[in-house]
C-alpha cells in the first residue's frame, strides 16, 4: 500500500500549466477533478476514489504517471493507493513543444487506464472479490492491510464468518486498531455496515471530500 500527499515540487509554473491543461482535456470529460493546485486528479465514487497522479521527478524536470484506486471504506486515515498500476509512461523535458506533446500522450494514457480501473471496480462486489483474492494470495500481507481490507469487505457483504477469520488474524500493530473497530460488530451485519458507513464519512472528512447524500452500504 503506497502513501501519497498533495505536495509536488521541482517543476516550474509553466510545466505545471502544461500538465494541468493536458490532464483537464483528457480526464475532465471523465468526471475527474484536480486536487487543489497539485498534479493529483480524482474521480469520486463515494466509497472509493479513482486516482491519477502525474508525479514529478525528484532530480530533474520530468514526470511519470500513476493510476490507482483508494478504498475510502478502509478508513486508513490518509490517501493510500490500495490498487496500483505502476507501469505508466513517463517523460523528461527537452523543450516546451516536446514536453507538451509527451504530456498529452501521458494524459491520454491516464484516461485509458482510469477507465480500465473503473471497469475493474464498477461494483463493491468486484472490489471485495479483488481484496479477498489479494489477501489470500499474500502470506505476508494477509495479517496486515490486505487481510484488513478483505475482512471489512466480507463483513459489508454479510459474510461475517469470513470477516471474523480475516480480522481476528491481523497481527500488524498499525492495522490492529482498525480491525478492532469492527470486531464488536462481527455478529451483527446491520451494525457492521453502519460502522463501515461511519468510517466512510470519517475518511471523506479526513480527505476533505464532501459528505455523501446517503450511506453507501
Amino acid at each position: 500500500m503506497k502513501h501519497i500527499t498533495d505536495s509536488h515540487r521541482h517543476m516550474s509554473g509553466s510545466h505545471s500549466k502544461i500538465i494541468a491543461a493536458a490532464a483537464k482535456a483528457e480526464l475532465g470529460p471523465l468526471g475527474f477533478k484536480r486536487r487543489g493546485q497539485s498534479r493529483l486528479w480524482l474521480k469520486d465514487h463515494g466509497f472509493w476514489l479513482n486516482v491519477v497522479e502525474f508525479k514529478p521527478s525528484k532530480w530533474s524536470v520530468a514526470i511519470d504517471l500513476s493510476n490507482a484506486a483508494h478504498w475510502i471504506w478502509g478508513g486508513c486515515g490518509f490517501m493510500s493507493l490500495d490498487y496500483y498500476v505502476p507501469s505508466g509512461p513517463c517523460t523528461g523535458y527537452r523543450d516546451e513543444d516536446q514536453f507538451g506533446a509527451a504530456v498529452a500522450e501521458i494524459a491520454s494514457a491516464a484516461a485509458g487506464q482510469a477507465q480500465e480501473t473503473y471497469a475493474k471496480f464498477a461494483s463493491f462486489e468486484a472490489i471485495a472479490n479483488h481484496t479477498i483474492t489479494e489477501a489470500l494470495d499474500s502470506e505476508r500481507m494477509q495479517p496486515s492491510w490486505f487481510g484488513y481490507y478483505a475482512g471489512v469487505a466480507c463483513g459489508i457483504l454479510g459474510d461475517l464468518d469470513q470477516a471474523a477469520s480475516f480480522l481476528r488474524d491481523i497481527t500488524d500493530e498499525r492495522v490492529i486498531p482498525r480491525a478492532e473497530r469492527f470486531l464488536p460488530k462481527i455478529d451483527n451485519p446491520t451494525a457492521f455496515r453502519e460502522k463501515a458507513n461511519e468510517i466512510v464519512a470519517q475518511q471523506r472528512t479526513a480527505l476533505k471530500l464532501p459528505p455523501l447524500a446517503q450511506n453507501p452500504f
